[in-house]
């Protein structure tokens, strides 16, 4: 090799790793960055705490506040199956749960007809919540899609509507999770029994009125034989009106001992009849000439049958 050359080459050599190494001294060690900044977690890797230290003391009246709600949180009020498949929970006796799982949709439908004002999550940077409807007009139905991002999270829904409040919280599994809730609602059908006991009141009254009515215009015919055994349920007196018949039962029979009416023919051939218990008494949606009071079969069959004067027996 050339000696010139070779010096030349050699000193671009030295200057090169001298150079190198002092870059190296001037650039500070690369920084290991924490394996949660990464999006990995490893168990191997301390981790600094989420939530600040739980350094506030309860006073007496905070203590009893959070006692009542864990009381209401923990009732032992199990959901149950619902027609349609749904996993229902009864509105407002205790804390609704729901199990969710990533890449999975959970579907919380309201009451028809209710329309959701606000929804507010604990954690909505990890959960995600979205609006959905089913049905039309007055059976419109309100849904709650829920998907959480990860596995063994918890936190609460809070969804306000026209007609209530729900409070629901909500925790995240790997591979367990609810398709589809609902609710049931006690006031609700509360406020059906007391709408149906109001009919019935109300029809009473008609009933009654139009009776006394009758009977003070004489166009009330007492004029009924009453044939047969003498069962427990046997009819005190049979009567009828213009356009209806009172078959009126003794006050001892309950509901659940009342024979069931047909309407016997020229042939004594039965035939259904319209009928309703109105206190102790059926009425009759039209004035008979021959019916039959029927409880039981076989040998143990009661039977008393009812016959309107003039008719043809």
């Amino acid at each position: 090799m050339n000696k010139h050359l070779y010096a030349t080459t050699l000193s671009t050599t030295l200057a090169l790793n001298s150079c190198s190494f002092a870059i190296a001294q001037q650039v500070p060690p690369i920084k290991e960055i924490p394996m949660r900044q990464t999006g990995y977690i490893s168990k191997s890797v301390p981790l600094p705490p989420v939530l600040s230290d739980d350094a506030v003391k309860l006073d007496a009246k905070q203590q009893k506040g959070v006692t009542l709600a864990d009381q209401w949180k923990n009732k032992a009020t199990l959901p149950f199956l619902g027609d349609d498949g749904s996993v229902q929970f009864i509105y407002g006796t205790t804390l609704p749960s729901i199990v969710c799982a990533p890449l999975y949709a959970c579907d919380v439908a309201l009451q028809p007809g209710e329309i959701i004002r606000q929804v507010m999550l604990g954690d909505a940077s990890r959960w995600k919540v979205s609006p959905g409807t089913s049905g039309s007009g007055e059976n419109t139905v309100a849904h709650i899609v829920i998907k959480p991002s990860d596995v063994g999270l918890s936190t609460n829904l809070v969804v306000h509507t026209d007609r209530r409040s729900y409070n629901i919280r909500l925790v995240s599994k790997k591979d367990q999770w609810m398709p589809l809730v609902s609710f049931a609602y006690p006031d609700d059908t509360q406020a059906q029994w007391a709408a149906y006991q109001d009919r019935q009141q109300q029809f009473r009254v008609r009933t009654v009125t139009a009776a006394t009515a009758a009977s003070a215009n004489g166009d009330l015919n007492f004029d009924y034989q009453i044939k047969g055994n003498s069962v427990r349920w046997k009819p005190v007196r049979v009567y009828s009106d213009k356009g209806k018949t009172y078959i009126q039962f003794p006050a001892t029979v309950k509901n659940d001992q009342t024979p069931a009416l047909v309407i016997l023919d020229a042939a004594k051939q039965e035939q259904l009849v319209n009928y309703r218990m109105v206190d102790d008494r059926y009425v009759v949606d039209q004035v008979i000439e021959r019916a039959a009071l029927i409880r039981g079969v076989g040998r143990h069959q009661e039977r008393i049958e009812i016959v309107r004067a003039g008719s043809q027996t």
